[in-house]
């Protein structure tokens, strides 16, 4: 099977928008009685390469499904400011802690007018960051990571909802009678996996934490059990992701994801579209007409682009693709450290750029998506068969893709094509995909910290097996 044909049906989970008056019926009928149980109301806020994202997800607390409300997307160059800068983008997009802070207030803002609710209706909001690429080490990060803050602040976020609360009468009263904070505690276990001890290992630590959690929630919907042992994988313009071991109470992460995703097709489109600080998304607004493709064409432009791009385990160095990496707190963890790169550090990027005008010059605009297609199926398969090689994949490892780089066009069923080749298998039960991951993870994070958890529909612990509440009880009695 090629590109060209379909015969795997990938279990994609598509973000569907619920108005949030409308929530409310949609569970009294799933429940089959009227009452109105409360629901956990979380932002998930976003800085990235490439857009700025404020998505609003709704839980359930008795069913444990998210629900997303509504979301605002803005191209991050709309931040623009070269003048008073301290980081910039992928693609040299200078950024301030004012444009920062002011584009994420208007984000949240707009986001929550959108979805008929206020900004103090929210209970808990989480900022992640994908923007590292100027930074040399982890801990410079922080910087935007309090930009953020600050963005969320002026939209009339207080800070006590940014963080975890301490006791139980932090908790707002509605959703007091939820929380089993009075018997466990937030130990930094997220859906049953244990952070990576010490410093952090990849700048974007916090994104690969969120994805995997966002995934675990995502699976519920598409009847995959994706507890642990799994791979996640975060296509954004930059890559995040781990893999996990099937430890009880608390899986260890045993891999780690890291440097260049989404930034590679948007290179391959930079001398395409007459934007500035281009992406995928400028090309997709000229609505490519689809004509006959040669597959012959699609494989060698591939293979030529994927000429430039370094796919291995990182052994050295402090930044892969533009990331920050800390090698010897990967080493003092047992953490493999899996990176993408276009030459060294960015390096490769306008020769991948000139592959992509070559394309359209001498074939046509209609083979950029096949080609940008067939290019992230390909990275997928040498990231999973490298973490296959590293003895990291267990007999009932799932995995699972989000990002706009590894689930749109045809991308989900090549990378089924792919890994089922590579496994022997057919892996169409075995692999997820979905959409707004990220944001999924924010909830699954916000319902950690208040010890919102479901016993009865567990998102934590490992797959085949039932909650792990009891264990996690006698673990912290220790």
């Amino acid at each position: 099977m090629g590109i060209f044909e379909r015969r795997h049906q990938p279990r994609l989970l598509r973000t569907q928008k619920v108005n949030y008056s409308d929530l409310y019926f949609i569970l009294r009928l799933s429940r089959g009685d009227l009452t109105l149980k409360p629901i956990f109301i979380a932002a998930s806020v976003e800085l990235g390469n490439s857009t700025t994202k404020s998505i609003l997800t709704a839980t359930d607390l008795k069913s444990g499904r998210t629900y997303i409300l509504d979301k605002a997307i803005k191209m991050t160059r709309e931040a623009l400011s070269p003048h008073d800068s301290f980081c910039h983008t992928i693609s040299l997009v200078e950024l301030s802690e004012v444009s920062i802070s002011e584009l994420v207030k208007t984000t949240l803002q707009e986001c929550a007018s959108s979805a008929g609710i206020t900004v103090p209706d929210l209970h808990f909001v989480v900022r992640s960051t994908g923007v590292t690429a100027c930074f040399s080490k982890v801990e410079e990060v922080e910087g935007v990571i309090k930009a953020l803050a600050k963005g969320c602040m002026l939209a009339g976020v207080p800070p006590r909802k940014m963080i975890s609360p301490m006791t139980i009468e932090n908790i707002s009263p509605d959703l007091k009678e939820f929380s089993r904070m009075e018997k466990t505690y937030f130990d930094g276990a997220v859906t049953g996996n244990i952070p990576p001890g010490g410093d952090s290992i990849v700048g974007n630590e916090m994104e690969g934490e969120l994805v995997t959690a966002g995934l675990k929630e995502a699976a519920k919907w598409v009847d995959v059990d994706y507890r642990n042992p799994a791979l996640s994988l975060d296509f954004g313009t930059t890559l995040a992701g781990r893999i996990t071991d099937d430890g009880l109470p608390y899986a260890r992460v045993t891999g780690s994801f890291c440097g260049l995703a989404g930034a590679i097709p948007d290179a391959v489109v930079s001398k395409v579209v007459e934007v500035d600080f281009p992406s995928v998304f400028d090309l997709q607004k000229k609505n490519v007409m689809r004509r006959r493709i040669r597959k012959e064409v699609v494989k060698g432009y591939t293979e030529d682009i994927l000429g430039h791009v370094r796919i291995e385990k990182v052994k050295n160095g402090t930044t892969v693709g533009g990331v920050p990496v800390n090698v010897e707190a990967a080493k003092k963890n047992d953490v493999v450290l899996i990176g993408v790169d276009a030459g060294y550090n960015l390096s490769n990027l306008p020769e991948i750029a000139d592959r992509g005008a070559e394309l359209v010059k001498e074939e046509g605009e209609q083979y950029i998506i096949p080609v940008i297609d067939e290019l992230s199926a390909c990275i997928v398969e040498e990231l999973v068969g490298i973490a296959k090689e590293e003895g990291l994949l267990l007999h009932n490892t799932k995995i699972g893709i989000t990002g706009r780089a590894g689930i749109t066009g045809k991308k989900a069923e090549m990378i089924l094509d792919k890994l089922s080749k590579l496994f022997v298998r057919n892996m169409d039960k075995e692999v997820i995909f979905a959409d707004d991951a990220l944001s999924r993870g924010a909830a699954v994070l916000g319902r950690c910290m208040h010890q919102f958890g479901t016993p009865e529909n567990p998102i934590g612990g490992v797959q085949s097996h039932g909650c792990v509440y009891g264990k996690r009880i006698k673990e912290q009695k220790k």
